[in-house]
């Protein structure tokens, strides 16, 4: 998948630019931004280019405005972006925050306030029961559908600046300066410019790279924990999976450290890397990233069964066997930078291998499972004969793993 980083200006009473909004959208899409795309995704790669770019040039020696839902404010990555350069604009969060992480990110905030930081409040947060995020804010945004003059009068009482954005039409323009607005946005001014085009795949790279280094050298469950946890969309999602039905548990785990325990540390790289790439490629490409869990399943399972040494390495060789289609690149090449073992890597490129002759297995049988029920008869009997499986253990295997991976595609 193709995005776009585009950048819209921000206007003050004078008519000068006061700051650019950075916005992710998808190639060809420029006006609208990808709802399948979680916010904690976009604001990792409008961070990493407004980083590797240089935020002074992307800017124009302005303010950079960046849309961060509330648990995102904890992602490290933004930490690289230089305080006195970056205005955050908070919106809700995606997930519901508990107590203890809703105090977890007031710290934070406060942590950016202290540093120079400047926070714009979207107006689907600015209510009572959101008193210390007023008064941590500098600027209140309001849409101009929505706003009157006294939403504007009660933001000044607080000390606050305003934003109206979604301006389209002079009149709109016009009537915000009468109501006191102090700053202004909208298609009327410039539609958004895009400032660099970048695909997926470099961002899952980086991110799997920079867990599974970390998790490598990590002591213990704790530290791995933490690790995890510094990537606040990624700690969510895994708990998510860890009490989905893939574990079949009857008691819900709360907790991450709780979650990398269960998983086990034998576990840990093979169910971080599905959760990441999850999140990624199943808005990338859907049913090419469905087939490639069915694989994974399916080859887990079948060396559990036959060649439980090799069960993990197998899993990885399922999970990563469409990536040169959903993500355009050189599959050897890709797992190499990841560092992933040289056996799994050699299932692409070796015909002779193990596990490339369990990948030709495991194709068939994902193949035939999201064919039909007479396919999947006819070519388990087939490798039944050819392999020496009972012919009711692979009909079984193929099922069971199609489930598996339409419950974790729906994470």
């Amino acid at each position: 998948m193709s995005f776009v980083v585009a950048r819209q200006p921000i206007f003050d009473r004078n008519g000068e630019v006061f700051a650019y909004e950075f916005f992710l959208r998808r190639e060809g899409d420029e006006e609208k931004y990808p709802e399948d795309v979680p916010f904690s995704r976009a604001v990792y790669i409008i961070t990493d280019i407004l980083v590797e770019s240089g935020i002074e040039k992307l800017a124009n020696g302005k303010k950079a405005v960046i849309n961060v839902s509330l648990e995102a404010i904890l992602n490290k990555s933004l930490e690289l972006l230089p305080p006195d350069k970056v205005i955050f604009d908070l919106n809700p969060p995606e997930v519901p925050l508990g107590e203890t992480l809703k105090q977890k990110v007031l710290q934070k905030l406060k942590d950016y306030k202290g540093k120079g930081v400047s926070f714009i409040l979207n107006e689907r947060l600015y209510s009572s029961e959101h008193k210390e995020l007023i008064n941590l804010s500098d600027i209140v945004e309001f849409y101009f559908k929505s706003v009157t003059p006294d939403k504007i009068r009660s933001a000044k009482r607080y000390g606050k600046k305003v934003l109206v954005s979604m301006i389209e039409k002079e009149e709109e323009y016009k009537k915000a300066l009468e109501y006191g607005a102090d700053y202004f946005q909208g298609f009327y001014f410039a539609k958004p410019e895009i400032v660099k085009r970048t695909k997926l795949a470099p961002f899952l790279k980086v991110t799997l790279l920079r867990l599974l280094n970390a998790i490598s050298i990590a002591r213990s469950l704790k530290e791995i924990a933490d690790i995890i946890e510094t990537d606040v969309g990624l700690a969510v999602k895994f708990l998510q999976f860890v009490n989905s039905a893939y574990f079949a548990r009857r008691k819900k785990i709360e907790s991450l450290e709780h979650a990398v325990s269960f998983v086990g540390m034998e576990n840990i790289k093979k169910f971080v890397i599905l959760v990441s790439m999850n999140e990624f490629l199943k808005v990338e490409n859907p049913e090419l990233w469905r087939k490639s869990l069915t694989r994974a399943f399916i080859a887990e399972e079948l060396t559990n069964r036959y060649s439980p040494e090799v069960s993990e390495k197998a899993f990885l060789v399922g999970l990563f066997s469409l990536l040169d289609k959903i993500l355009e690149v050189d599959i050897p090449t890709f797992l190499r930078e990841l560092n992933v073992d040289e056996e799994v890597v050699k299932a692409f490129e070796d015909k002779g291998s193990s596990l490339h002759k369990l990948l030709e297995v495991v194709s068939r049988l994902e193949e035939a499972v999201n064919s039909s029920p007479e396919e999947l008869d006819k070519t388990a009997q087939q490798l039944s004969q050819e392999l020496g499986i009972p012919e009711i253990d692979l009909v079984i295997v193929a099922k069971e793993a199609k489930e598996k991976a339409e419950r974790i595609i729906k994470i």
